[in-house]
């Protein structure tokens, strides 16, 4: 219990524990997070399966007893025991052509691992991103806090210098406080959800305490024609790639079935009188006599299944494209509004707001005028802090889109 509680103090309280980068919350996401592990499980399954597919059959062992007399004489005929043993031999290629089936469903389910592993990843970066805005915030509304302390004072001795309207300045700084605390506290309350999610994706205690987010640095966006060219890349179109490979094997391996299923036996007859034993064996074969009825209609729905898995490749094709050209454009837009409220915005807006505390400091200037400067830097900062979210997500999307680093041609397997 004790152990809980400092924990919850820690988690509120963060200046304990070590910051939290974002390369190295990935990498715990990549290795520890729940969704993912879940489908390494059915990615085992799957490779597991590879083996079972186009197994030989077990053979059958039979045992006959013949000519058992019913009635004793020296014409009852002599007692004999046939043992049998018969083997399927799955031939002509079938198992062959099996086993490339479950393969490529092996690996269908190798890149779909590796999207949940980048899937899991954007979740922890958006959760990441929110912490961050979170802890900006709650700092911006400290440093808004003093100022509105300062204005507080200023109205007081206004006040107390017998001017009137320094009563109503007052009681309107003293507003904007307790408006501005009790945003503080929500953040705080929403801090401790993040904490809690990032800490599951890390395969975490939930009540871990962690330390303040820390953004890397910024890294020029990428150009968008070699993107593109690496679209086929995308774990949606490699696993278009392997059904289509499983749909083309098990085509291949209707058509085989067009062909006789041949099985061999070998008996050995134990005869019990004095007739000496016998051996012997036996070959035949299945007759795909109804091949009208069965097999033209598996080839066929076989068929049908190859098209429709190279329809849903090419589809995916277009559509890999077009969601990194979209994913691009929005990263672009990002950092030029970023770059336009950093540059420009941001710096006008803080020197206006330190000419109004001056202005209403030395008395010619009004609360007003002063509150609202105040609140408009906010919600410019807070602009700000939105764009660099909405940049680091779009950047992060082209990597997401693409199952690998936008630094590197090679795909990450996991």
């Amino acid at each position: 219990m004790l152990h809980a509680l400092l924990c919850s103090l820690l988690a509120a309280n963060p200046e304990g524990a070590p910051p939290l980068e974002l390369e190295t919350l990935l990498a715990e996401v990549a290795s520890n997070a729940p969704q993912l592990r879940a489908q390494q499980a059915a990615m085992e399954v799957a490779r597991a399966r590879v083996g079972v597919e186009g197994a030989w059959e077990d053979p059958t062992v039979e045992l006959m007893a013949e000519d058992i007399p019913l009635r004793g004489g020296e014409e009852a005929p002599t007692p004999m025991l046939t043992w049998r043993l018969t083997q399927p031999l799955n031939v002509f290629g079938r198992r062959r052509l099996a086993k490339d089936a479950a393969l490529a469903q092996a690996r269908t389910e190798q890149a779909r691992t590796r999207r949940v592993d980048w899937d899991a990843r954007a979740q922890a970066l958006e959760a990441f991103l929110e912490l961050w805005m979170n802890q900006r915030m709650r700092a911006l509304l400290d440093e808004q806090l003093v100022t509105l302390e300062r204005m507080k004072a200023a109205a007081k001795a206004r006040y107390v210098a017998g001017m009137m309207m320094g009563h109503h300045d007052f009681l309107r700084a003293e507003a904007e406080l307790a408006t501005m605390r009790a945003e503080k506290i929500a953040l705080e309350s929403e801090r401790e959800a993040m904490v809690t999610l990032l800490n599951a994706l890390r395969g975490r205690p939930l009540e871990e305490p962690m330390g303040e987010p820390v953004l890397p640095e910024r890294a020029p966006l990428p150009e968008v024609t070699p993107l593109l060219e690496r679209a086929d890349e995308r774990p949606e179109v490699e696993a278009m790639r392997w059904m289509r490979a499983e749909m083309e094997a098990r085509q291949g391996l209707a058509k085989r079935m067009y062909l006789p299923m041949p099985m061999v036996a070998g008996f050995y007859q134990q005869r019990l009188g004095e007739m000496p034993d016998s051996v012997g064996g036996i070959v035949g074969l299945t007759v795909p006599l109804w091949w009208f009825d069965r097999q033209a209609h598996e080839v066929r729905m076989a068929e049908a299944m190859v098209t429709r898995a190279q329809r849903d490749l090419e589809a995916m094709q277009v559509m890999a494209r077009a969601d990194l050209r979209m994913a691009w454009s929005r990263a672009r837009a990002a950092d030029l509004a970023l770059q336009a409220l950093e540059e420009t915005a941001l710096p006008r807006m803080r020197e206006t707001v330190a000419s109004s505390e001056a202005a209403y400091s030395s008395g010619s200037g009004d609360f007003l005028s002063l509150l609202e400067a105040v609140m408009a830097r906010q919600r410019l900062e807070a602009e700000r802090f939105q764009a660099v979210v909405r940049r680091e997500t779009a950047r992060f999307e082209l990597a997401r889109l693409l199952g690998s680093s936008l630094a590197s041609n090679k795909e990450e397997q996991r």
